[in-house]
């Protein structure tokens, strides 16, 4: 399913699916010969996709019945979360078929995660779809817009979102919660490839002069652009060691299963 309407190398699948190549290939290679998979070497790199329009009517219709029973399968769809961030993260030149989805979550939507997901859109709006939403969702306070102006961030096509209008219904490679009370009541999002924790002061509690506000939300913003310049930096990294982890966790606990029925 991860092939539905994808090119990947098996890098990508490696990544994926938390298996060594090895294994990997030895299952593409069945699917291949059984013509459910297409193949292909170029270079160094060998690629998979789905077989066309021009494939056997039993093909065609098995993976059809594919599709329509997996319809929903929430490990399809974390493989999909999972797939979008593998194309961003796996050195192979491979085709840049999806962006992964990131998603900034406060507690009202108001400051923090508005900042995060404008300033992430502009500097890398071309390599992520990025949304933001939050617990209990306020409106945008007037001095947001103004220290977002001030580089070169226009706010005016945001809204605050509830992270109801979000759950069970898009799915997303990445969740950064940026604050600690959403943190600690962030609902579980199916299909996260990564969930991160990157807590900022809420800049709306500030207190003083309106000069001595607006001091801390620069202070906030500027805070919260040296995170995203240096994620954006380490991110291939980043995401790297994350997934060996996810997959190792996932591997110990699938082995903990198999000692205990055994």
């Amino acid at each position: 399913m991860c092939l539905d309407g994808s090119t990947l190398c098996l890098c990508h699948l490696t990544q994926v699916l938390g298996l060594v190549p090895s294994t990997v290939s030895k299952h593409l290679h069945v699917l291949a010969e059984a013509g459910l998979v297409t193949t292909w070497q170029e270079g160094r790199w060998r690629y998979y996709k789905w077989p066309g329009e021009d494939a056997p009517v039993p093909v065609r219709r098995a993976l059809e019945w594919c599709r329509e029973a997996l319809a929903g399968d929430p490990t399809v769809a974390e493989d999909a979360a999972r797939r979008a961030v593998a194309l961003h993260t796996c050195g192979a030149p491979c085709p840049q078929v999806a962006r992964p989805r990131v998603l900034f979550l406060c507690t009202g939507n108001s400051c923090r995660s508005q900042m995060a997901e404008a300033l992430l859109r502009k500097h890398a709006g071309d390599r992520f779809e990025v949304y933001s939403a939050g617990l209990d969702p306020r409106p945008i306070p007037p001095l947001v817009h103004k220290v977002m102006a001030e580089v070169g961030c226009d706010l005016s096509g945001q809204r605050p979102k509830s992270v109801l209008d979000f759950l069970g219904k898009e799915y997303f490679g990445y969740v950064i919660s940026v604050c600690a009370n959403a943190e600690a009541r962030c609902p579980i999002f199916p299909g996260v490839a990564y969930h991160l924790y990157w807590p900022f002061e809420d800049p709306a509690e500030a207190t003083g002069t309106e000069e001595q506000r607006l001091a801390k939300f620069r202070e906030v913003r500027d805070q919260i652009q040296a995170r995203i310049l240096a994620w954006l930096t380490g991110k291939e990294d980043e995401g790297r060691e994350q997934a060996r982890g996810f997959f190792r966790h996932e591997s110990e606990q699938s082995q903990s299963t198999k000692e205990k029925a055994t």
